[in-house]
């Protein structure tokens, strides 16, 4: 498994958008201005990793013996650079930004988040 962290721009053929059309989601993305006046100019953003995804990782660090993984365990919040985001209009381009784990050839199969 990898652990990775995504910056992406909220479109119309974003797969969360279903979610923001079924009204599970109120807002659709943030505005790319809200991380650059948070971060004070600088693109970059940052995400507090969910409790359930952090203990996810600590699962699969003490199954696997995986000690990168064990010390992204024990982090909170990660920067998530938005430097490829240069370009867009900060006022008009709303972004999704998070992390999640990926399965890799020859991983086997993800347990549960409630498991």
């Amino acid at each position: 498994m990898k652990f990775e962290t995504y910056a992406e721009v909220f479109s119309a053929d974003h797969p969360m958008m279903q979610v923001y059309r079924d009204g599970f989601m109120k807002t659709p993305g943030v505005l790319l201005r809200d991380y650059l006046e948070q971060s004070g100019g600088r693109y970059e953003a940052v995400h507090e990793i969910p409790a359930p995804l952090r203990e996810r990782v600590r699962r699969l660090a003490e199954r696997n013996g995986d000690a990168d993984m064990a010390a992204i365990a024990r982090i909170e919040k990660v920067q998530i650079s938005l430097e490829h985001l240069r370009g867009y209009n900060p006022d008009t381009t709303r972004i999704v930004v998070g992390t999640r784990l990926r399965a890799e050839r020859g991983d086997g199969e993800l347990e549960p988040f409630n498991s």
